[in-house]
């Protein structure tokens, strides 16, 4: 049996979640929550450990492992599409484009990345990558208490690890929205796999400085009463129950509302156009969520299904008498869950790395050194034993791949067969041989391209893809679909060009540089359009020009 803690760090309260792990089952056994006294006289680095701490020991919170996450705003994430599946390769392009993208010295970040899934037949990767200082404080103010993460993920993208436990249909794409004190976590998942998560800078703690502004009071009282009230105005719900003052409450909060619901419907519209796919659901969560009407207010506005995040009607292995704390306890058990072996799809991201990586015990790794130093001692014996059977493999090897040089020799030589007798000759004159007599082979044949080229030197239609090559920008996309010239019978010739290319920019590029060829005159760009059904990816054009010369004949090409 092991215990996982889910330790989600907060700006409201330090929560936590106690997971039972066993070799065929688990269950979230306990919650636990801690509020943040707000006290402007004190340092919150200061206060959120000693909160912290004071969870651990009240509750005598003992774990095997402790996993826990950063916040997003500390965090840049990329998610990226590739044409290929092998993992080295996306690995390496992810680096290159990183390398590209980033303002920063690589050598100061972490960076960690994950294969998500396949859509539309693209390989669907993450990058996550941060500050190596913000790590190293982070890290730092958990372990003056003692607390030492095995595993660090970041707050946003944790709710991924509950993506496996949203009934969806095939295909569906739906949020995973948490409205927290001071952020709003939100994660993005179609047909399973993750398509974007993102932290925005809004939460319960701006409905409360708001309040403060709009009714002129501190803000301790402003966030007593927004408790108090707790409700939003809407079409559905227009507050017929509350008084003058609670009214005018409930109006000044629906109006700072409307703040987080325009940050999460610009996200989502900016989601529809670059994915082209709508959402069919949110499912809402932390503490700002349990305002009264909230879900109805975001549905309205953002015009989009929105419902309460009850992870106690799905199928988590959730002890029952935690269902009173439904609305705050997603974010903690979305953390935690990333060490139930049980999961499906989930975060596989981990800035512990490099010089943050985790060492739980030195001394169990001393015995495990010492064990491992007699495994080691074994396989060395094993090893010198091995290598005289491998020895006489390799030579075998060795010489039935001299036999096969030699046979396919022969095959392009076969005059030479004679001059090989078997025993007669060493492998060295034989690949001296072969060298001499292919050396002579590329010889004739680069003697014969020479000769095509100073025979069709004078070709028109020649000169001019010579001249072309020569003029167009190497780094512009051209693929040429007719390349023809016409000598004409008054003299001279006529070249038609139809390519494609990336845009009409490109176009007009590819226009300009042909024009600068001296061979042609009269260069015009006869027809410019989108190829079908490329989404207007590739242009289609064709360019006629009259050749500056004159000739004789007709020649195409």
């Amino acid at each position: 049996m092991q215990r996982i803690i889910g330790l989600d760090i907060g700006s409201y309260s330090i929560k936590a979640v106690e997971i039972v792990n066993t070799f065929k089952s688990y269950e979230i056994a306990n919650f636990y929550e801690n509020v943040i006294p707000q006290m402007e006289d004190l340092d919150p680095d200061q206060v959120i450990p000693s909160c912290m701490e004071q969870l651990f020991q009240q509750n005598d919170l003992k774990a095997d492992r402790i996993i826990t996450a950063m916040p997003g705003q500390y965090i840049s994430s990329r998610v990226m599409s590739f044409s290929f599946a092998d993992p080295r390769k996306i690995e390496a392009a992810i680096m290159a484009e990183l390398e590209d993208a980033v303002p920063f010295n690589m050598d100061d970040m972490i960076i960690d990345h994950q294969i998500l899934g396949t859509m539309n037949d693209m390989t669907v990767a993450l990058a996550v990558m941060t500050r190596k200082n913000f790590l190293r404080s982070f890290l730092e103010h958990l372990q003056r208490i003692n607390i030492d993460p095995k595993l660090v993920d970041v707050d946003s993208l944790a709710f991924y690890n509950l993506a496996p436990y949203v009934e969806a249909e095939p295909g569906q794409c739906y949020g995973l929205v948490d409205i927290g004190h001071e952020k709003t976590s939100l994660c993005i998942v179609q047909d399973g796999v993750l398509r974007m998560f993102r932290s925005i800078n809004l939460g319960g703690r701006y409905l409360s400085e708001f309040l403060a502004r709009d009714l002129e009071m501190q803000f301790a009282e402003a966030q007593r009463i927004k408790h108090r009230v707790s409700q939003v105005l809407c079409d559905g719900a227009q507050g017929e129950d509350l008084s003058g003052d609670d009214r005018l409450v409930a109006e000044r909060i629906t109006l700072a509302s409307n703040a987080i619901v325009k940050e999460l419907g610009r996200t989502f519209y900016a989601f529809k156009n670059w994915e082209k796919t709508p959402l069919s659901a949110i499912y809402i969560s932390g503490g700002t969520s349990k305002i009264k009407n909230f879900d109805l207010y975001l549905q309205e506005q953002l015009e989009i299904p929105a419902k309460a995040n009850r992870i106690d009607k799905t199928d988590l292995k959730l002890n029952p008498d935690l269902s009173e704390h439904m609305a705050i306890m997603p974010q903690s058990i979305a953390i935690g869950m990333r060490a139930v072996g049980a999961a499906k799809r989930h975060s596989q991201i981990n800035l512990r790395q490099g010089e943050f990586a985790f060492i739980q015990n030195y001394e169990s790794l001393l015995k495990g050194s010492a064990v491992a130093f007699r495994v080691v001692t074994a396989a060395i014996a094993i090893m010198c034993i091995s290598y005289g059977i491998k020895f006489w493999f390799y030579k075998r090897q060795i010489e039935t791949l001299r036999a096969q040089y030699l046979k396919e020799y022969l095959q392009i030589f076969p005059s030479a067969k004679s001059q090989y007798i078997a025993g007669k000759y060493t492998f060295e004159k034989l690949r001296s041989d072969s060298l001499q007599k292919l050396q002579k082979e590329i010889l004739s044949k680069n003697t014969a391209i020479t000769t095509f080229i100073e025979e069709n030197s004078a070709s028109p239609a020649l000169t001019i893809l010579k001249s072309l090559s020569e003029v167009i920008p190497k780094d512009l996309k051209l693929d040429v679909t007719l390349y023809q010239y016409n000598t004409l019978a008054t003299g001279g010739g006529k070249l038609v060009l139809r390519a494609e290319t990336d845009s009409y920019a490109s176009v007009d590029k590819i226009l300009d540089a042909v024009k600068t060829s001296k061979l042609l005159k009269d260069v015009e760009n006869k027809q410019s359009s989108p190829k079908p059904g490329t989404d207007n990816k590739v242009i289609e054009f064709t360019i006629n020009a009259d050749y500056a010369g004159s000739v004789g004949g007709t020649t195409k090409a």
